[in-house]
C-alpha cells in the first residue's frame, strides 16, 4: 500500500481499499461502495459484520451498496479489515474436478468466500479463478509453512505455468511461485524463499497483490484463449490425460504451450 495515496484517501477511500486488500471486489459510485457480482452472498454479509465490529459506521442502500458515514478512518482500522483472520472450511473434490473435459468445459473457476481464506493471498485466489484457473484455497503459511494456493487437478497447475508466463513474467517479486503436483487436489502453487529466510507477511502479500492485479487486467483475454484453444473430446483429451497420467507434467506444460501457438496463428 503506498503510504502517500493513503494520506490522500478520505474515509470511504480506505475502507474501500481495505477491503479490496482482504480479498473483497468493490466498485466506488461516488460516496458509495458497491460489492460487486464477484463477491459470494456470504461475503457480502460477512463485511457488513465485520464493519459493525470494528466499530465503522455505515448506511446500506441496499443489499451490497452501503456508505460509510464518517470521513476519517485510521490505519488500525483499516489493518484490523485487512488482517482479519480466515477460518477452516471444507474442500471437496470430485473425480470429474480432475479430468481434462472438466479444466476445458469450465470457463470461470469456483466462487470462494474471501473472508473464509487467509488475508494476504485471498485476491490471488479470487482472480484465479476469475480468470478460468479454479483455485480452491489458499494459506498465507502463518510465517511458519510456505504460502500456497491449492488448484483443482493438475490441468489447472499446468495451465497456470503456461499463464505465468505468458502474463506474469514481467512481475518483480519477493518469492518464487512454482507449481507442485501430486497433493491431495493434483497441483498447488507454491512460494519458495532461501533456506534462513524468515517468512514475511508483508512481501507474500506484495506478491500476490502483484499477480492478481495483472490477471484481472487480463482475464477475460485468458478465459477466451482457453476456449479458442483447447477441445474437450478427442485426439486432445487422450492426448493431455496420457501425460497428466505419466506425471509428464513438464511435457504437458510444453505441449499447452505449442496447442496456443497453433490457435494463435
Amino acid at each position: 500500500m503506498n503510504l502517500m495515496n493513503l494520506e490522500m484517501m478520505n474515509g470511504t477511500e480506505r475502507v474501500a481499499e481495505a477491503l479490496q486488500t482482504r480479498g473483497l471486489f468493490v466498485k466506488g459510485k461516488g460516496d458509495l461502495i458497491v460489492l460487486t457480482t464477484e463477491n459470494t452472498k456470504e461475503d457480502i454479509e460477512g463485511v457488513r459484520h465485520l464493519l459493525e465490529q470494528v466499530g465503522i459506521p455505515t448506511f446500506w442502500s441496499d443489499y451490497q451498496t452501503f456508505q460509510v458515514l464518517v470521513n476519517r478512518i485510521p490505519v488500525a482500522l483499516m489493518k484490523r479489515i485487512m488482517n482479519t483472520r480466515g477460518r477452516e472450511f471444507p474442500v471437496s473434490m470430485e473425480g470429474y474436478h480432475y479430468k481434462w473435459r472438466s479444466f476445458v468445459q469450465r470457463r470461470y473457476g469456483i466462487k470462494v468466500n474471501a473472508l473464509e481464506i487467509d488475508a494476504n493471498v485471498a485476491m490471488f485466489v479470487k482472480t484465479l479463478n476469475l480468470s478460468g484457473i479454479t483455485a480452491l484455497a489458499g494459506c498465507n503459511g502463518h510465517h511458519r509453512y510456505q504460502p500456497n494456493v491449492q488448484l483443482s487437478g493438475e490441468f489447472q497447475g499446468a495451465w497456470f505455468e503456461v499463464i505465468q508466463e505468458k502474463y506474469l513474467g514481467d512481475c518483480s517479486l519477493h518469492h518464487q511461485w512454482k507449481v507442485h503436483y501430486g497433493n491431495q487436489s493434483g497441483s498447488c502453487i507454491v512460494a519458495d524463499k532461501k533456506e534462513h529466510e524468515r517468512w514475511n507477511m508483508n512481501h507474500v502479500y506484495q506478491d500476490t497483490m502483484q499477480m492478481a492485479s495483472l490477471l484481472q487486467q487480463h482475464a477475460e483475454e485468458i478465459r477466451v484463449l482457453k476456449q479458442n484453444t483447447f477441445k474437450r473430446k478427442g485426439e486432445m483429451k487422450d492426448h493431455a490425460e496420457r501425460l497428466a497420467g505419466e506425471k509428464s507434467y513438464k511435457e504437458l506444460v510444453n505441449w499447452m504451450k505449442g496447442e496456443i501457438a497453433k490457435a494463435t496463428i
